[in-house]
C-alpha cells in the first residue's frame, strides 16, 4: 500500500521527511537519500536511500576467501602499471618505462602519478655528464663532436654569448627586484 506524506520545501529547498515515511524506507539520521527525476514523467521524484556500506556488494565474485581476494586484487593492480611504449623523443629517443626511470632516479620520490605529471622523469640521463635529456641522441652527437664539455655546458662561441646575455638580463632583473623591496 503506497504512503503519501505532505511536506512543504522550505527557503533554501529543504524538506524534512516524515517519521512514517524515514521508517517505512529504514532511513537513518546520517544516511544518504537519492532523488530521482525522469523528464519523461514531469511532476513525479523517485526517493530511494542509499546503502551505508558496500561491504559484501559483490560477493564470492572476486574469491571465495581472503586469500584468493587478495590474489585478484594484486593481479589488478599489476595490470595498471603500463609495460608499453612510453613513447620517444623527436630525434628517436626512446623514453624511460616506470621501471626504468625508478632505477634512474633513485634519490627522487617517483610515484606512477609523478611519473605521469612529469616528462622529465621519462628522460633518460647521459652517461657522460648526467644530465637528464629528452633528445638523448642529439646530446650524445654534441658530446663526440666536442660542441659540448664532460659538464654539458656548451662550446659554442655563439650559444655562450646568448647563455651570458640571458644570465645578464636575468641578474637585472632581480636586482631591480630587490631593489623594489627595500
Amino acid at each position: 500500500m503506497p504512503i503519501d506524506a505532505i511536506v512543504q520545501l522550505r527557503q533554501r529547498g529543504q524538506l524534512t521527511l516524515p517519521e512514517r515515511l524515514a521508517t517505512a524506507l529504514n532511513a537513518k539520521p546520517g544516511d544518504e537519500l537519492m532523488l530521482t527525476h525522469d523528464e519523461s514523467t514531469p511532476g513525479i521524484v523517485q526517493l530511494r536511500v542509499l546503502p551505508r556500506s558496500y561491504k559484501g556488494i559483490a560477493g564470492d565474485l572476486y574469491g571465495k576467501t581472503s586469500e584468493e581476494r587478495a590474489s585478484y586484487i594484486a593481479e589488478e593492480r599489476a595490470s595498471w602499471d603500463d609495460k608499453g611504449d612510453p613513447g620517444r623523443a623527436p630525434d628517436g629517443t626512446p623514453y624511460l618505462t616506470f621501471e626504468e626511470s625508478r632505477r634512474v632516479y633513485k634519490q627522487t620520490d617517483l610515484t606512477r602519478e609523478r611519473y605521469d605529471r612529469e616528462p622529465k622523469l621519462r628522460w633518460p640521463k647521459c652517461e657522460t655528464c648526467g644530465r637528464s635529456i629528452a633528445n638523448m641522441r642529439e646530446h650524445r652527437q654534441k658530446h663526440k663532436q666536442n660542441v659540448l664539455t664532460a659538464q654539458g655546458i656548451s662550446t659554442d662561441p655563439t650559444q655562450i654569448k646568448r647563455s651570458r646575455v640571458r644570465v645578464r638580463k636575468w641578474r637585472e632583473t632581480l636586482s631591480r627586484k630587490t631593489r623594489g623591496r627595500r
